[in-house]
């Protein structure tokens, strides 16, 4: 935004919500000319209004993965009545 005054830019130096309106999402911004410091308020509607974060969540750090195994450490189960077939014919 640029000062009406001296057309230097204005920053930003307060935000106070408005909770005097019917509406939710007004605001009053206070600028100030970073060349002659005049100083200008506006009411700003804010869309979808500010969000106000609760306090931040605490960050918990993910358990240690342990990688699988390729090889299998004893034989693998047979199941049904076809695969016991076979298990019995392949330990003899």
């Amino acid at each position: 935004m640029r000062c009406e005054a001296c057309d230097a830019e204005m920053v930003l130096m307060k935000v106070v919500r408005d909770d005097a309106m019917a509406v939710l999402g007004f605001e009053r911004h206070t600028f100030r000319c970073s060349a002659c410091h005049e100083t200008e308020r506006r009411l700003v509607f804010t869309n979808h209004g500010r969000e106000t974060y609760p306090e931040p969540l605490p960050v918990h750090p993910a358990p240690p993965v342990v990688p699988a195994t390729a090889v299998q450490d004893g034989p693998i189960a047979a199941a049904g009545l076809f695969g016991r077939m076979f298990a019995k014919k392949r330990a003899r």
